[in-house]
């Protein structure tokens, strides 16, 4: 059986209403061929011009790495080309003192229509979603600590959205120099793609004005994919539009069974960090194995040398048979065992040591 699919994609991007000037950028485009797609969301950062050109250098750079770079896995290309991002921003700091703190936060995918899969690579809190079977879901992780702080749960989604220092990121592009797999840099992740599923890219000028439930409602009508990003965008600006607002819509419509990448996906959100949990886990039983065999060893050897003490006591009569137990106390003496055996064999014309007289600190000899 034949399936038919459909293919669209769109990007669109808005100063808001506060700004006078737009940092954002996008990319959404056919890339390698009829079934490969790559959609970008990028946010500048650094004030006024300096995240301007820092994303537009973002916007020109990726594709032109990829479109020149088409062997190899999609997602350490897309790493790649990221990174070459990266260090070209960083560069172009370097070599103008005046937009020395630029940089920017991006999104990225390339869409493999063929292998079914989606190849993300993403830095900062700009932002991953799929919208299936009337589901959204976050599949990108914000590296801020306020975006991590609403995935564990510890802020609600408003809360987060208000939260004084929810623009703090932790990680950009082009502040500097990297390599493609240096820790702390890029998230990439690959996804199973199914069919009739519209992915999201979007900034956070979007999400920090509207909520997941409104962007759902959105994706959830009838209508052109155009006219959905047009109303993300509206939405956001009728909330206040307090900061640029990019929107980048992939849509993938097809009637063939999606039962295989349901099955793949199941808890995808969040997919990175049930790895992390799983690693974790991995670590903590071999930690607890290791623990359990020292413990082991320890009670073997502590009950070894207590062996081989009470034998040594009874061989030098500090152990005697008709005493059940040590009672020593008071009266007069206290010391180490060595210097109780020395008083003990005294000679006999001085005054005889009674161990019933005798307070004895016991001396380690294990």
């Amino acid at each position: 059986m034949k399936h038919k699919t459909s293919i669209s994609i769109i990007g669109k991007t808005d100063m808001g209403r506060v700004r006078t000037n737009n940092e954002d950028a996008f990319v959404a485009q056919k890339l390698w061929d009829e079934n490969t797609y790559l959609a970008i969301a990028i946010d500048g950062v650094g004030g006024y011009e300096g995240g301007e050109i820092a994303a537009d250098i973002a916007r020109r750079t990726i594709p032109e790495f990829l479109l020149a770079s088409s062997n190899g896995e999609r997602v350490e290309l897309l790493k790649q080309a990221v990174t070459a991002a990266n260090n070209a921003i960083f560069d172009a700091r370097e070599a103008d003192p005046e937009h020395g703190q630029m940089s920017c936060v991006l999104t990225a995918a390339i869409i493999d229509i063929a292998q079914r899969e989606i190849s993300m690579a993403h830095v900062g809190d700009s932002r991953l979603y799929s919208f299936h079977h009337g589901e959204l879901k976050k599949l990108s992780h914000d590296h801020s600590l306020i975006g991590y702080r609403e995935e564990i749960g510890d802020l609600t989604e408003e809360e987060a959205m208000h939260h004084p220092q929810r623009n703090v990121i932790g990680r950009d592009v082009g502040s500097q120099k990297h390599k493609a797999n240096d820790d702390d840099f890029i998230e990439a992740q690959v996804f199973p793609l199914m069919p009739n599923t519209t992915l999201l890219f979007c900034s956070d000028g979007l999400t920090d004005m509207i909520t997941s439930a409104i962007i759902t409602s959105v994706l959830n009508q009838e209508m052109k994919l155009e006219e959905k990003a047009e109303a993300l965008i509206k939405a956001a600006l009728d909330a206040g539009g307090k900061d640029n607002v990019t929107v980048v819509l992939f849509e993938y419509k097809s009637n063939e069974p999606d039962t295989k990448s349901e099955e793949k996906v199941k808890d995808e959100k969040p997919m990175n960090t049930v790895k992390e949990k799983q690693i974790v886990e991995d670590q903590s039983s071999q930690k607890l194995t290791k623990r359990t065999w020292l413990k082991t060893l320890l009670l073997v050897i502590v009950g070894l040398l207590v062996g081989f003490g009470i034998a040594y006591y009874w061989q030098n009569g500090i152990v005697e048979k008709s005493k059940a137990e040590f009672e020593v106390k008071e009266k007069g003496y206290k010391g180490t065992i060595s210097s109780l055996k020395s008083q003990i064999n005294q000679p006999q014309n001085q005054n005889p040591i009674s161990l019933d007289s005798i307070e004895i600190e016991k001396e380690d000899t294990y």
